[in-house]
């Protein structure tokens, strides 16, 4: 069969079962078909040789070391600091403040977190349940494109076979346009900035979030391997708090999620088949031959597959082995891997599949069409600048 139809096809299989049953198992039964239908019965072996990889072992570290960075610095209460000292310095901002700053930190779920701690600021400025609700979630979600503890980014680096921080400087543009979408409809009604900073406030959210700030300067800074850089940041953690085997053993119970763990081998089996089975290079052949605007193509795939799933590492692990040929692999294209990253993390935020819309709507008592009535005008806005960014470069 040809191999770009059997793509499609098992791409077809994905965005259906997704609706019915885990979405780890929808894409190892998306890689299975893919395989089946090119490869044949060869496709056992290379399922195999996909999980065993080194390259797919290290990614499932990071990510784990990752949730365990997020999830013991909420353990170990760092984000109380956090929460007082920014109110005290910025008033009502604060509200948009603490949802960004603790977006750095990946958790499944991870915008119920932020929600509970803005709750008492929500109702000390009266702000709506729907308003409430859309800030909290946009600006949860800021760095999901940009910054390398989110497991989307790290699937991302992999499959463009490039560093973190040249992916980095590629997706840079889509957390400035959200940050001034967000503010653009965060401001469209009453909403008041008093800056009071204190040396003393200051000083409490630095030590609230410097592991977070030591991963920044540790792999982005002094350009340290990433994995190294998680050990370093969590030993030192666990050794500044002095974290008994106890806690270290609670901790490991929330971060070992096996559904994220099964989900990243799905995912790197399934980028395997597609670079094995040359499919990706097929459909761009295919598109050239129908004349079919492939930038448009590209962002229209990466922001249907996110908005299908509701995912952040779909549009990573779907979409974009799919369009490598746009993106350029190992060399890439900066302009080109933008639209990609930035159209499949705006479909993700549009959809109503997405938990953490729903567990921030649920918190906040909102009701999801009042919520939608400040997300779709931000999303329209940081899309269409998204296209104006791409068409200058």
């Amino acid at each position: 069969m040809d191999p770009s139809l059997a793509l499609f096809i098992s791409i077809a299989f994905i965005l259906v079962l997704i609706r019915f049953i885990n979405i780890s198992v929808a894409i190892l039964a998306g890689s299975f078909i893919l395989g089946f239908l090119t490869l044949g019965l060869d496709v056992f072996s290379h399922i195999i040789s996909s999980v065993l990889d080194s390259e797919t072992l290290r990614i499932v570290t990071i990510v784990v070391l990752a949730f365990t960075l997020g999830y013991s610095m909420e353990y170990l209460k760092l984000f109380e600091g956090l929460t007082n000292s920014v109110s005290r310095m910025t008033g009502m901002f604060s509200v948009v403040l603490i949802p960004l700053i603790v977006g750095f930190l990946p958790m499944p779920g991870g915008a119920l977190i932020s929600a509970i701690m803005i709750a008492s600021l929500v109702k000390e400025y009266r702000l709506s349940p729907e308003r409430a609700t859309f800030i909290n979630y946009w600006f949860r979600h800021l760095w999901v494109a940009v910054w390398p503890l989110y497991p989307s980014f790290v699937v991302g680096v992999a499959v463009l076979k490039s560093s973190f921080a040249e992916v980095v400087m590629a997706t840079y543009p889509i957390a400035i346009l959200a940050i001034l979408s967000g503010m653009a409809m965060t401001f469209s009604e009453k909403f008041s900035i008093r800056l009071r900073p204190t040396m003393k406030d200051f000083l409490m959210l630095i030590y609230s979030f410097y592991p977070v700030l030591l991963v920044a300067v540790l792999a982005i800074g002094l350009k340290i391997d990433f994995l190294l850089t998680l050990v370093i940041a969590n030993m030192v953690l666990f050794i500044h708090k002095r974290v008994d085997w106890g806690a270290i053993r609670s901790i490991f119970r929330r971060t070992i999620d096996f559904n994220i763990i099964i989900l990243i081998f799905a995912v790197m089996i399934y980028k395997n088949l597609i670079e094995t089975t040359s499919s990706a290079e097929i459909f761009f052949q295919h598109l050239n031959e129908w004349s079919v605007p492939v930038p448009v193509a590209s962002f229209i795939m990466s922001f249907l597959i996110g908005f299908s799933t509701g995912v952040e590492i779909s549009y990573a692990s779907v979409a974009l082995p799919l369009l490598t040929g746009f993106t350029g692999v190992g060399e890439i294209i900066p302009e080109n891997v933008m639209l990609v990253f930035g159209s499949g993390f705006l479909g993700v935020m549009t959809s109503p599949l997405h938990l953490c819309l729903v567990l921030t709507a649920q918190y906040f008592n909102a009701r999801l069409y009042g919520v939608y009535r400040y997300l779709i005008p931000a999303v329209i806005l940081e899309a269409a600048l998204i296209w104006v960014i791409y068409v200058l470069l």
